[in-house]
């Protein structure tokens, strides 16, 4: 069966995957308008607490510099400004801590009194022009744009005079806006470039930089309109490109290191990493901006997030991500409308809606998604008016979860796979399945603690949960843990245990077109904890006490082989076809310029290995001692024209396809010992 036809199946540890196939939806462009900022000031009102606001249009953004990100858009009649002020040219701040509004030929003064502006009436400047594009109230002084002139105020005049031109000041004609920015800084805006100004000029920023996300700034992110075409991949690997890769769960950013900490990675290192699921828990009053938390803690700011996942898509164009806002969310009345607003606004064009709008409630393949450029799945609580008038919102419900309320007893974790086995027993043909590592926590119990404690059992949770999702040709679809992942690395990482069980799934649903294969294997002697594995040209590193792959290497000269063992020196023995190449098991080198031909061979093998001080070679459908008669592999209980074989602390096993023979001391015949890919070694072949 050829794959595009293949039904209801997922590739992958992630949700947004191949279910159904159905056409191409039509492509249609971003609607609706766009937003250029007009206007900028930072103002003190009469008790001194200082504001920041961008005006565009019908529309302000009040700015949080603390959290470095918009905290509330609204008509700007909530700030106390007139009607006829729509589309202001300019701004700046007097002396007597009075805003100056420019339109036209006018300027309208406004005192600002408890977060709303009152107007004061008109007024008069000598030296200015009609209509100036910006303006700025700065380390005391005020500056006014137009074209490429600037003028500054004269306390000595009290007047405007003409000062250097903006290209002398190294910042371009005709700015949109300026505004203080901070303490010290100021920032000129124009289009989807800012600069900043503080002993000197630099620049230019993306706006993208300034979080400024209920709004979508004219040209900011045009792109996203565009369908992709080349070849597809997947976190670069073009097996995977009918599936997604490695989903975890995000609160915040870190605050203390250890009950309260989350994540030590920011969201644009985590989806580097290979991270296409993001769990956000936001809140609204707590962090005065639509932002994360954890427990009584802010994280950064849903926009700070939304922008470096729109940043993640344009240099990844074959990449889909899923947002998850259902865990924990507080001020849902706030939260709710916002959230949406931010998302249409910097992500609509990306947002997948097929599975609701097609009326069949059919997942699109990967590849339907990224060719259409509809890249981003967003699920959250379906609130009866804004989830019917978005179809790119999923209600939970789609997925099953692991999750069961238990706790680390005496720092033993290891009853979290009996649950998610159970879990999944009951669970198994749910749409979607998230297996959560999330164990409950007392007051004086520390995150990075159990994470120590449960982090080892990734891998077994994952396969535990598999055998039942196999079964209905399905996968496990999310890996959700609830701690910081510091060493991406480790082999006990939420990284790799993903990343087998997306090779397990990648060999189970494709085996018309993937196979398991390794070509050989052998005991590092250097190493006593490790073995090696060639698959093709690559090498992977096996740790016997961590029990999978640790690492990939390659190994100068050697494209391939077709055996391997440990020769009577010490150093490894590689063969391919009738020529053989040894390499120091210490530094993985060879040790000859090139590969030598070896005396009376007549074919290659298919695997080699010492065992019992006897060297075995295997070849089709018999296995020979060095220089003694063959005998048929049947008798060993062995299948004909195995991959490879390995001896390692005296047990011996050999591998064909996904399946593991063994044989341990005492024995005489070998037996079945599960699949190869339990290993957790990548010997995938596509």
């Amino acid at each position: 069966m050829r794959l595009s036809t293949i039904t209801r199946q997922t590739f992958g540890i992630a949700a947004m995957l191949v279910l159904l196939h159905f056409a191409h939806p039509a492509f249609s462009k971003r609607t609706g308008r766009c937003n250029t900022i007009e206007a900028a000031f930072t103002l003190q009102d009469s008790d001194g607490v200082s504001g920041t606001y961008f005006l565009s249009g019908r529309e302000y953004i009040e700015y949080n510099l603390y959290r470095e990100s918009e905290a509330k858009v609204g008509p700007i009649g909530e700030l106390g400004l007139r009607r006829n002020m729509r589309h202001p040219k300019a701004t700046f701040t007097l002396s007597d801590g009075h805003l100056v509004i420019a339109k036209g030929c006018r300027y309208y003064r406004y005192a600002m009194t408890n977060g709303t502006l009152t107007f004061r009436g008109r007024t008069t400047f000598d030296g200015l022009p009609c209509s100036p594009d910006a303006a700025i109230s700065w380390k005391g002084e005020i500056s006014v744009f137009k074209g490429c002139n600037a003028w500054k105020f004269s306390n000595t005049t009290q007047s405007f005079q003409q000062d250097v031109s903006l290209p002398e000041w190294g910042l371009p004609c005709d700015l949109d806006a300026a505004l203080q920015w901070g303490a010290r800084e100021a920032i000129f805006i124009k289009g989807t470039n800012f600069w900043k100004l503080d002993n000197e000029i630099s620049g230019p920023f993306h706006t993208d930089d300034l979080n400024l996300c209920s709004w979508y700034l004219c040209g900011e992110a045009d792109w996203m309109t565009q369908r992709q075409r080349g070849r597809f991949s997947c976190n670069g690997d073009r097996r995977e490109r009918e599936r997604e890769r490695e989903r975890e769960r995000y609160f915040g950013h870190v605050f203390i290191n250890c009950w309260a900490s989350n994540y030590a990675t920011s969201i644009m290192e985590q989806l580097k990493l290979g991270i296409r699921y993001l769990d956000i828990d936001t809140n609204y009053k707590r962090c005065g901006v639509l932002g994360t938390h954890h427990n009584i803690f802010c994280g950064e700011s849903v926009c700070h997030i939304i922008k470096q996942t729109r940043k993640f898509l344009r240099e990844n164009p074959h990449e889909v991500l899923t947002l998850m806002f259902n865990h924990e969310m507080q001020d849902e009345e706030l939260v709710i409308p916002a959230l949406t607003r931010q998302l249409k606004s910097q992500l609509e064009p990306m947002l997948n809606n097929n599975v609701r709008k097609s009326g069949e409630q059919r997942w699109p393949k990967l590849r339907q998604a990224v060719r259409a450029n509809k890249r981003v799945f967003v699920f959250f609580p379906p609130f009866s008016a804004v989830y019917l008038r978005n179809k790119w919102i999923h209600a939970e419900f789609w997925y099953a979860s692991t999750w069961k309320e238990f706790t680390v007893e005496d720092g033993n974790c290891s009853a979290i796979v009996s649950h998610t086995e159970q879990k999944c027993r009951r669970s198994h043909e749910k749409e979607l399945i998230e297996v959560s590592v999330v164990a409950t926590a007392n007051i004086w119990s520390c995150v990075k603690g159990l994470a120590q404690e449960c982090r080892q059992f990734h891998h077994d949770m994952l396969r535990a949960c598999e055998q039942h999702r196999y079964r209905q040709n399905n996968s496990p679809n999310v890996l959700l843990v609830d701690y910081p992942e510091e060493d991406p690395h480790s082999p006990s990482s939420v990284f790799s245990a993903v990343f087998h069980q997306n090779i397990r799934n990648l060999h189970r649903h494709r085996q018309g077109t993937c196979q398991v294969r390794i070509d050989a294997a052998v005991r590092r002697p250097s190493e006593e904890d490790e073995s090696l594995f060639f698959v093709g040209s690559k090498v992977k590193v096996f740790s016997h006490s961590n029990k999978m792959q640790i690492r990939e290497i390659r190994i100068p000269r050697v494209s391939s082989v077709d055996a391997a063992y440990v020769s009577d020196d010490g150093h490894i023995t590689l063969i391919k076809g009738c020529k053989s190449i040894k390499v120091n098991s210490s530094s993985l080198q060879t040790l000859e310029s090139d590969w030598t031909t070896m005396p009376s061979c007549d074919s290659s093998l298919d695997a080699a290995e010492y065992w019992n001080d006897e060297l075995y070679f295997f070849k089709d459908c018999n296995v020979t001692i060095e220089g003694q008669t063959s005998q048929r592999l049947s008798t060993l209980g062995l299948p004909c024209a195995v991959d490879a074989a390995l001896n390692f602390a005296g047990v011996a096993y050999v591998f064909k396809d996904n399946r593991v023979w063994v044989r341990r001391e005492g024995e005489t015949t070998f037996s079945p010992d599960g699949h190869t890919l339990d290993w957790s070694i990548d010997a995938v072949v596509c």
